[in-house]
Order: structure tokens, then C-alpha cells, then sequence
């Protein structure tokens, strides 16, 4: 704490100091012979000046000190609650105007209490709104996919209306998928996962697209198990096909293998598509990045990977991309062993 600004925090009690001082001084010359008291009226002006300052310099450095040790708090990054409370709260208390500090910082955070709750049920009702009328889209999709599958004579129309469907499908379970994704830490549930199924559903899932295109699927992964969510780990490797099959030419391939190591398992799914451009590759799990490739070929949103990265980040699962442009792109997932990831996690 600067004096001068002291100073001028103090400048209502020094000024009336000075102002006690002089109106005695002015009584005492008015009233006495000024021979016999003008040495006196300025011992005694001494000895007030003394009293007063020593008084401010005393308040002073009591609230230098408090104010130097909330600003180191500060500076560390830690808890200031020790103004308030516990053994360290009489340190706080010496602080004029802590007390009205605190129910000003009570009546904010109130407010913003009040503030994050109505947010928090604004955002519970439109998440409920959107799932249920996802879930009745669904149901209008069943409909038409069993009227499409009765269109015997018109097979190259009914495959077409099959396939538009199927990408409504994707996309409503996108639409859910990240829903749920908002709400995370409510929707994670710790099971045995069988990582060759979860790829086997993934592909299936996305079977319509990779036949519509004539991609050939080659895989040689074999059964791998851990303890994660199933259905974010069926998500994060869906979204990974699907985005292939966006971008994989016609009579392309996909390959996809696995490798274990000491470090854990890594899930490889490589496709001989477009490739990214270099400058574009490390912004790929931005949120709304779309890039050249989802601009010019499809009506990309550049939400599905951006969720799918953060989705394997809450999960402890490492999500890798490398790519060269008009030759392939290769994501890896990385599923760590228990010892790893904990040495992961403290770095």
C-alpha cells in the first residue's frame, strides 16, 4: 500500500485533526496573555502532532501488512477465505471495512447463484425439448423408412430416399449425442468395454454410407478390453467413420488396426480420402472449424470431431490426427494403461 495513496483514503480524519488543532490554538491565543503561553500552545501543538502521527503510522502498517498478504494470496493463485474465516480470520477482521467486504461478496455471489440456477433450468428444459423432439423425429424416420422399403418397382429411388434417411439418422443421434455431451459429468458410466464390438456397431451404424460410396472396409483389430462409457467410445469412433465417409471418394478404402504397446492400446482408423491441408491439420477439433475440405465438399458444421475430442479428453482417451493433403488421414485413439494415464494426468 503506497502512502500517498494512504494519504488520500485518510484525508477526511487528518484534515479534522488539523482543523482540532487549530481552533485550540486560536482559543488558547484569545483567551491568555501571549507572552506567557505561546511557548506552551507550541509544546503542546508538538505533542498532538506526535499523537497523531504515531497513531496513523500504527494504522498504517497494520494495513499495509494486511493489504501486502491478501495481494500475495492473490498472486498465488490461492484461497483469500482465511479473511473470513477460521484461526487466520482476526488477521482479516484488522482490515477496516472487511466486514461490509463480506456481505457485498455474499450478496454477489448470491446473485450469481441465482443467475447460474435459472440458467442451469433454462438449459434443462431446452434440453428436454430438443430430446423429445428428436426422439418424435425418430419416429417420423421409422415411418418413412418402412414406406420407402414397400417402393418394390422404384429401386434406385427408394436407395436414394434409404440414404437420405440414414443421414437424417446420423445426424439426430449427433443432435442427441451432444446434447448429452453438455451435460457430461451426469451422463458418464463406468462399464467393461469390448473394443473390437464397439467398432463392429460403429461400422454398422454407418454401413449405408460406406456402401453408397463402394468404400472397402479393411480391419484386423482383435478383442481388446477396458473400463470406460461404451457409448461415448461407440460415439467418438462413429463420428471418425462417418467423417471418412465425407471424404473418401468413391471405391476408396478404410483401414483399421490395432497396436498394443507398454503404454496401453492404440486404435488406428486410416482412409485414403482427400487429406487435410497441413496448415489446416492442427485445427481440426476446433469448435465450428469446418475447413476447405468441409466448405467445398459437404454441409459440414465442424461440431461432431470438436465434441469427439472433447469427449476423449473427459475420458482420459488420447485422439490423434495426422494427414497428407490428396493422400490419406489417420486418427489414432490411444487407451492408456492405469499407469500411464496417472502419470499423464499429473503432468
Amino acid at each position: 500500500m503506497k502512502t500517498i495513496a494512504y494519504i488520500k483514503g485518510q484525508w477526511e480524519w487528518i484534515a479534522s485533526q488539523a482543523g482540532i488543532i487549530i481552533l485550540v490554538n486560536l482559543i488558547l491565543l484569545t483567551s491568555t496573555p501571549l507572552a506567557k503561553t505561546l511557548g506552551e500552545i507550541f509544546y503542546l501543538d508538538l505533542l498532538m502532532i506526535f499523537v497523531a502521527a504515531a497513531g496513523y503510522t500504527f494504522h498504517y502498517r497494520r494495513l499495509n501488512k494486511a493489504y501486502t498478504k491478501i495481494r500475495q494470496t492473490m498472486a498465488g493463485g490461492l484461497d483469500i477465505d482465511w479473511l473470513f474465516r477460521g484461526p487466520s480470520a482476526s488477521a482479516g477482521k484488522s482490515v477496516p471495512g472487511i466486514s461490509l467486504m463480506k456481505e457485498l461478496l455474499e450478496y454477489k455471489n448470491n446473485g450469481f447463484s441465482r443467475k447460474e440456477n435459472d440458467y442451469r433450468q433454462r438449459m434443462n428444459d431446452l434440453k428436454d425439448y430438443l430430446t423429445q423432439t428428436v426422439h418424435d423425429l425418430k419416429v417420423n424416420l421409422s415411418v418413412s423408412e418402412m414406406v420407402v422399403n414397400r417402393l418394390e418397382n422404384e429401386t434406385d429411388i427408394a436407395n436414394k430416399l434409404l440414404f437420405q434417411i440414414e443421414q437424417m439418422k446420423f445426424r439426430i443421434n449427433q443432435a442427441l449425442s451432444i446434447t448429452r455431451a453438455n451435460h457430461y459429468s451426469e451422463d458418464i458410466i463406468s462399464e467393461n468395454v469390448d473394443l473390437e464390438q464397439v467398432v463392429k456397431e460403429a461400422i454398422g451404424d454407418n454401413a449405408e454410407f460406406f456402401i453408397a460410396k463402394s468404400i472397402n472396409i479393411q480391419s484386423n483389430i482383435r478383442p481388446y478390453h477396458f473400463i470406460s462409457d461404451k457409448k461415448w467410445i461407440h460415439y467418438i469412433v462413429s463420428q471418425i467413420l462417418n467423417n471418412s465417409t465425407k471424404y473418401t471418394e468413391k471405391n476408396g478404402e478404410m483401414t483399421i488396426s490395432g497396436q498394443e504397446d507398454e503404454w496401453g492400446y492404440h486404435l488406428r482408423l486410416k482412409d485414403n480420402g482427400i487429406g487435410i491441408p497441413k496448415e489446416e491439420l492442427g485445427r481440426v477439433f476446433d469448435k465450428g472449424f469446418t475447413g476447405s475440405n468441409g466448405r467445398n465438399s459437404t454441409k459440414s458444421t465442424g461440431m461432431g470431431m470438436y465434441y469427439a475430442k472433447k469427449m476423449a479428453d473427459t475420458l482420459g482417451i488420447g485422439l490423434n490426427i495426422q494427414s497428407e493433403q490428396g493422400v490419406y488421414t489417420e486418427f489414432v485413439l490411444s487407451f492408456y494403461k492405469l499407469s500411464d494415464y496417472m502419470q499423464r494426468q499429473r503432468l
